[in-house]
């Protein structure tokens, strides 16, 4: 009998496909359109101390391939969320599905929101992930995915304040990636979660201005799957932290894909724009590939492409 269960550090989930930060919003948005049982986890949109409003409009582009996007980490705060939000997520998932990602541009800011998650819902979320990504932020956010003593004093800090898994989520577009990844398995992480969404910009021909109001945003979609592959590659063999890849998956073959190279699960985001149920699309895809194939788990998947 096949099983999915995925374990990341000493956090343990139903499956290893997940729903990616900020494309899945908080689960509950999605629970008209796909079931929410068959995600593994929902990362939920990243929240903040104070409220955020973002980045100016436009913050989406269609481009070919995939979508630039520029939101900024727009959010309502801790206090709506912890009085908002959560009583609906907690309603919509379970326990082992909730992974609460917390952003802000200090040590001292992430310690703090993660101590007082921890201490309202530590026994109803599964793990806590440290957003250290973001790419459409002046400050905070992306400046610990490219400094390894950042990065490694930021897990170092938030796993002496709590009990709960964390995961670290970084953007490997630095050259420095891999030292990153390496400071951050020292620091004692439990995962690494990864976002390879180069910046792009795209020109409004009619306006003869850049089509996102701030300029430039990353890229999600398609068009940047084989460079997550590639980074998913290099830290399978560089660290032996778990990885939770994302990048352009919208299919199993995909999923499939990220396995072979080295994650242990992966992040389903832009897919999700386009086919709000593509998270349960691509996991009936992984269970009959993994049927056809007379696996009884996915473990023998991760990694079996390299030599």
């Amino acid at each position: 009998m096949l099983s999915l269960e995925t374990r990341l550090g000493r956090a343990v989930f139903r499956n290893p496909v997940f729903g990616a930060s900020g494309c899945t919003g908080h689960g509950y948005e999605l629970a008209g359109y796909t079931d929410l049982s068959r995600f593994g986890a929902v990362s939920l949109k990243t929240f903040t101390p104070a409220p955020r409003a973002g980045n100016p409009p436009e913050r989406i582009a269609e481009v070919p391939a995939g979508v630039l996007n520029s939101i900024g980490l727009q959010n309502p705060g801790k206090d709506a969320f912890f009085a908002q939000t959560m009583p609906r997520v907690l309603a919509a998932l379970e326990r082992d599905q909730i992974v609460v990602s917390v952003g802000g541009d200090t040590i001292e800011d992430y310690v703090a929101l993660c101590r007082e998650t921890e201490a309202r819902f530590g026994g109803r979320i599964a793990a806590l992930e440290l957003n250290a990504a973001c790419p459409n932020v002046s400050h905070g956010a992306g400046f610990y995915s490219r400094d390894p003593q950042a990065a490694r004093e930021l897990v170092q800090a938030v796993r002496e304040a709590v009990v709960l898994p964390v995961f670290l989520k970084f953007n490997t577009n630095f050259p420095n990636y891999l030292e990153v990844a390496a400071a951050v398995e020292a620091a004692g992480a439990d995962a690494l979660y990864t976002t390879n969404t180069p910046l792009g910009m795209k020109i409004d021909l009619h306006r003869r201005r850049p089509a996102l109001g701030n300029g430039r945003g990353p890229i999600c979609g398609p068009a940047i799957r084989p460079i997550g592959v590639l980074r998913t590659w290099e830290l399978y063999e560089a660290v032996r932290l778990p990885i939770i890849a994302s990048g352009g998956i919208r299919t199993w073959e995909d999923a499939v894909e990220y396995l072979l190279a080295g994650a242990c699960a992966v992040g389903v985001g832009s897919a999700q724009f386009v086919q709000p149920d593509a998270a349960s699309d691509i996991l009936s895809g992984l269970e009959r590939y993994a049927a056809a194939e007379g696996l009884e788990c996915l473990t023998p998947l991760v990694g079996a492409a390299h030599p």
